[in-house]
């Protein structure tokens, strides 16, 4: 693969993005979209009751939707913030730690994001695909660093928590005020100043060094497409608390971006997935 400066973006993108991929992340909405066309009482048994909770609801429920503005939201947002993650991941060489990332998501987190629902005691139902899409966000968040470390040598994934507490604290802006909240959105922005400062002190003090050219069409325009992605589907996940067919979880949306972005960070600090072509490199 070749460097921005070397390759013209589209055949960059056609090098790096594979078909038998996009199918595979193209199913999610598919199945979700198939599941609408089931009757209503055929739904509602496959969603999650919180006083009669199920292993097989845990998972069903996050492909079930009552309406079609809601079925709309996430079976659009999904490809949005999905898509446009594995794009930028292809281009980065994170192509792999995406695909796997992808496959937790979609078998591990349903059951796990349902299950931690029951840590809020309710009378109430989960269903929809919200928290996978946030999920992706989270992913979002990791791999637009590492593209923009594509795109500029001085940026390390290692700094891609300054990001994740910068959505952080956008998120504290969007919900209801409440002090615990606002605790956190101060918190995330005092951490996500720390590590900007921490990472523009560690590059290099020469002028350019490390920089790449962003003048070729499409390399920049990508990152400010992800870069618009990830703080605008905030106001999607957490701008109305009200929906045609009930209330949106502000907690499983928070919770599924967290761990969206927690869990494959992790497992790339540890050494357990890396880059396809070198990771955590200045």
């Amino acid at each position: 693969m070749g460097r921005p400066d070397d390759d013209s973006f589209l055949a960059a993108l056609r090098d790096a993005v594979r078909l038998r991929d996009c199918l595979a992340l193209a199913l999610v909405p598919a199945i979700a979209v198939a599941a609408f066309t089931l009757p209503v009482a055929r739904r509602e048994s496959l969603a999650f009751a919180y006083r009669d909770p199920s292993l097989l609801t845990a998972y069903t429920a996050q492909f079930v939707h009552f309406d079609a503005a809601h079925l709309a939201a996430n079976a659009l947002g999904y490809p949005l913030v999905a898509g446009i993650g594995y794009a930028l991941a292809a281009l980065s060489g994170y192509r792999r730690l995406f695909g796997v990332a992808a496959s937790t998501y979609l078998l591990a987190f349903p059951p796990a994001l349902s299950w931690l629902n029951l840590a809020l005691p309710r009378n109430a139902v989960g269903y929809g695909l919200s928290g996978l899409n946030m999920a992706f966000v989270g992913l979002l968040a990791l791999v637009l660093v590492a593209y923009g470390g594509r795109l500029d040598d001085r940026i390390s994934v290692r700094y891609a928590p300054g990001l994740f507490f910068a959505v952080v604290a956008l998120i504290a802006l969007i919900v209801p005020r409440a002090g615990t909240v606002t605790g956190i959105g101060a918190a995330s922005v005092f951490v996500a100043a720390g590590y900007v400062v921490s990472a523009r002190r560690s590059w290099p003090e020469r002028p350019g060094t490390g920089r790449r050219r962003l003048d070729r069409a499409g390399w920049l325009d990508a990152g400010i497409l992800g870069t618009v992605t990830l703080f605008g589907y905030q106001f999607v996940g957490f701008g109305s608390l009200a929906t045609g067919s009930g209330i949106v979880n502000v907690y499983v949306h928070l919770l599924g971006f967290c761990l969206g972005f927690i869990v494959p960070y992790i497992a790339l600090v540890l050494g357990v997935l890396g880059a396809d072509r070198g990771f955590l490199s200045d």
